[in-house]
């Protein structure tokens, strides 16, 4: 281990006078006075912007505490047109009741009427069947010329026993082949 070196303390001790260490404390004092002030001079500059702050949040307190003020009366007024709005409707869902209870409508049908309902029943069932034998005689037409798509029950048997036929004979030669 290094041993300090002590020329420069015993030197120091040497040319050490109370005088010259009171006048270093009193410039460390002075330095540490005017850091002290300059930090004093900052915090009161701090203070005022607080205050400033704060009495800009008192003024945005009051000016919403007068904004929840007169909502508070707009919603009580909603409500009560609200209200007014629910009789109102109540009112005439009465009115429309008690006049569908109080009102009888007397209707008459004459025979004439009733005879032209009959008439045109008649008329429309005639024209039906007319559609309708018109459409088979196509329809025995088609048939007839062999037209479209039609297959008799033997036909139909016919088709599907030959397709079975078929599929067994193309397995049976796929089996067989391998």
């Amino acid at each position: 281990m290094k041993q300090p070196d002590t020329a420069v303390l015993r030197e120091r001790l040497a040319n050490y006078t109370p005088e010259e260490e009171l006048k270093q404390d009193v410039q460390e004092l002075d330095g540490l006075l005017q850091e002290v002030n300059c930090q004093m001079v900052g915090l009161r500059n701090l203070l005022n912007e607080i205050q400033a702050l704060k009495e800009e949040l008192h003024g945005i307190h009051g000016s919403l505490k007068h904004t929840v003020q007169r909502e508070r009366a707009a919603f009580k007024a909603l409500e009560a047109a609200k209200e007014s709005a629910d009789n109102i409707v109540d009112g005439i869902s009465n009115a429309i009741v008690k006049a569908e209870r109080n009102t009888v409508i007397r209707a008459k049908v004459d025979n004439s009427e009733l005879t032209k309902v009959n008439q045109c029943s008649a008329n429309h069932i005639k024209t039906e069947k007319k559609l309708l034998e018109e459409h088979s005689k196509k329809l025995a037409k088609h048939l007839q010329n062999n037209e479209g798509i039609w297959l008799s029950s033997r036909w139909f048997i016919f088709m599907i026993v030959v397709f079975l036929f078929c599929y067994i004979v193309v397995f049976l030669w796929a089996f067989l082949k391998d």
